[in-house]
């Protein structure tokens, strides 16, 4: 429900946590109370990260609290997210980048006001100090023998440092020159310089796109109350051993896996297994770690190590899937390899040549040499990417979704398999209420869906969310409940205007109905959960890509969405290791998109070419994804093909701008055409048409 967004300075965004939500019908409901405010002109809420994005109007009839207080009114918690050091640490890296380059550019006017030690006491600070990392890189690479572009950064830098520092009468015999030497100086700061805006830029993009998708860990326990030989004590979570026992309580995320000992209760494992119906769980039953409990108070027995549990196999997956490197950054690694290796030699050559052979001067040979190593630094090329990335970055924000890994860039749009999670993410999570059968006709449907809907206000039940979410829809004022008695995994009931009901599952049917007893009449509501996406959608999207849907939830839900998505190739009950291994075997004769967002898919989304999730995905499952869609659903995804594929050819373009600078102005540094200044000129204008080049509408 959103309306449209007014792209303006008088826009402004806030954030909130949420607490008390347990599943998608309740951040829908919340969405639909924060849109309903005058004020609210966009609200993004987030089930697994519990949290609100909400943008609003900036003027001054705004009450913040309106919408804290319209939000704890319908039984959540709501406030504004507690802010931490992230955007100290954003305007800190960016401020170093901007400070160095300020700093470089006041060495000439101190060095023509005569101070020259300040000039230096600078100089060392910018090549030294902040460029410590480049020095730190290359030195470790020369080490073993092998280069990258840091090994040119450094030598190009650390080059131009020690030349300022040779006594005058060595660099030329003519006194107009007579302090040409201490100019290097800035040459190599501005290098350094030049380096650390691309780093930082591409930084706050990478911070940006990461900072709402934080692992479901942090949510988990840190430490367990576990009763262990007849003692009760407190342990780290991950220091639980077989047969301690500890309880959960109800909205408790279970931390490790183990057995039901005492109570019973309905679990949600939707963000682990992709199943959109919560699970009876009774003692004798196997509960898994990073599931939550909705209903009773129950006592586990673990029966294995932290270690061996469900939630940890599958972030060992993820990690074993991240050990890949992305195709582009091959690319560059491989050309770097061969590329810096003959620089150095090209201008060690120069240097011997000049020297030794045309018999020039020590400090023109030098001077030579240091030409080709500063023309052949990688500025341009550490700003091709970064600020093509940023801009992309910003105008995908805008629409509705963020890159995380600008190498998706040159291979989204190209990709034809992409592979479908359903739950969660082709469907919404939230059911909707397609039939209620009626054996008295008498009584308005409204006036049963009122009753009904009264009642399951007081459930914690997923399906019960969404009963009270399509009542509120239909704008049925929700009545007072009393003698409510709810049995996990079997039904509620409860008297709601002197009426006795009693709402259960319908055993005798296979899909999602329930049985309603009102004064000891029957009713029957047929349920059928949402897509996430129309059928135009799909339909469009099958016209260019080879469409499968793979999930973790029943044969029979599965089989009934694809046919109505008209979808020919789906897969069901699939566990993470399958998924994985599925995606893998594609991969060995082409490249895959997957689409999903439970903790299951999380391992098939990072080993995906490109992996793809929401807003309402899991939080280990937004970690692990390339690209997260936080407005507009899964259609967005047009947006994203067609901004992927312009950033593609922008990055192309910048790339080659930077490697024919490179190849051009080589030999004329080599032949002694160009003095180490003007190479830093050259480069700085090389950096410049990268720029204006980036900064172009996408």
């Amino acid at each position: 429900m959103n309306k449209a967004i007014q792209l303006s300075n008088q826009v402004k965004s806030v954030n909130l946590d949420i607490d008390g939500m347990t599943c998608a019908a309740c951040a829908a409901r919340v969405e639909r109370v924060l849109t309903k405010n005058e004020h609210v002109l966009d609200a993004s809420v987030s089930f697994p990260l519990k949290s609100a994005i909400v943008d609003i109007a900036d003027d001054e009839s705004f009450d913040f609290d309106e919408i804290i207080k319209s939000v704890n009114k319908i039984g959540y918690k709501a406030k504004e997210a507690s802010e931490d050091n992230t955007k100290k640490n954003i305007k800190f890296k960016i401020f170093t980048p901007i400070a160095s380059l300020l700093m470089t550019v006041s060495l000439r006017y101190f060095f023509e006001a005569g101070l020259d030690l300040i000039s230096y006491l600078i100089g060392f600070f910018v090549i030294l100090v902040l460029g410590r990392n480049f020095h730190i890189s290359a030195f470790k690479k020369i080490k073993n023998l092998d280069f990258n572009m840091d090994t040119l950064i450094s030598l190009g830098s650390l080059s131009s440092l020690l030349i300022s520092l040779l006594p005058a009468e060595l660099v030329s015999s003519m006194s107009s020159a007579s302090s040409e030497n201490k100019m290097f100086l800035d040459t190599g700061a501005f290098i350094v310089s030049f380096l650390l805006i691309g780093k930082a830029v591409e930084d706050r993009v990478i911070e940006e796109s990461v900072k709402t998708s934080e692992s479901i860990k942090s949510r988990m326990p840190k430490t367990l109350l576990v009763n262990r030989d007849k003692d009760r004590i407190e342990i780290p979570t991950k220091d639980v051993k077989e047969k301690d026992r500890f309880n959960v309580m109800v909205g408790e995320i279970i931390p490790v896996d183990g057995e039901i000992v005492e109570g019973e209760t309905t679990v949600d494992e939707s963000l682990l297994t992709g199943e959109s119906i919560p699970l009876t769980k009774e003692e004798g039953d196997q509960v898994v770690g990073g599931s939550i409990n909705l209903q009773g108070n129950i006592e586990i027995e673990v029966k294995e190590s932290y270690q061996k549990s469900t939630y940890n196999i599958i972030e060992d997956l993820i990690r074993n899937a991240q050990g890949t490197k992305p195709d582009i950054q091959k690319s560059l690694d491989t050309i770097t390899q061969y590329f810096v290796p003959v620089v150095l030699f090209t201008s060690f050559s120069t240097f011997v040549f000049k020297y030794l052979i045309q018999d020039v001067a020590l400090i023109d040979a030098l001077k030579n040499a240091i030409a080709v190593l500063v023309i052949a630094c990688p500025c341009a090329l550490g700003l091709a990417t970064p600020i093509v990335l940023f801009k992309t970055a910003t105008v995908s924000k805008l629409k509705g979704f963020l890159f995380k890994n600008f190498d998706i860039l040159q291979k989204f749009g190209d990709i034809n398999t992409m592979v479908f999670d359903k739950t969660g993410t082709l469907s919404s999570g939230i059911f909707k209420i397609r039939e209620i059968q009626m054996p008295n006709e008498t009584i308005p449907r409204n006036t049963v869906l009122q009753l009904i809907a009264s009642l399951e206000n007081y459930s914690q039940h997923p399906i019960a969310k969404s009963i009270v979410y399509q009542a509120e829809l239909e704008d049925l004022t929700l009545l007072p409940a009393s003698n409510i008695k709810e049995k996990p995994g079997v039904g509620i009931e409860g008297i709601v205007e002197e009426q006795l009901i009693k709402i259960e599952k319908n055993k005798e049917k296979n899909d999602s109905s329930l049985k309603v007893s009102i004064n000891d009449l029957y009713y029957f509501l047929y349920l059928e959960e949402e897509a996430s996406v129309s059928n135009n959608f799909l339909k469009e999207l099958k016209e260019e890509k080879n469409i499968v849907i793979l999930s973790g939830d029943k044969k029979v839900n599965v089989e009934k969405f694809a046919e109505e998505q008209n979808i020919k190739e789906f897969y069901s009950d699939k566990s993470p290791e399958e998924k994985l291994d599925f995606v893998k075997d594609i991969q060995k004769d082409e490249r895959v998109i997957f689409v999903g967002d439970g903790v299951n898919d999380s391992p098939s989304i990072k080993q995906a070419d490109v992996g793809v999730t929401t807003s309402s995905s899991s939080q280990i499952a937004q970690v692990s994804g390339d690209i997260l869609i936080h407005k507009g659903g899964l259609e967005t995804l047009s947006e994203v093909f067609s901004l992927s594929k312009k950033s593609k050819y922008r990055i192309y373009q910048n790339l080659f701008l930077a490697f024919i600078y490179n190849t051009l102005m080589i030999p004329i540094a080599v032949v002694g055409l160009i003095t180490p200044n003007l190479a830093a000129l050259a480069m700085a204008l090389s950096s410049i048409s990268v720029v204006i080049n980036s900064s172009r509408k996408l």
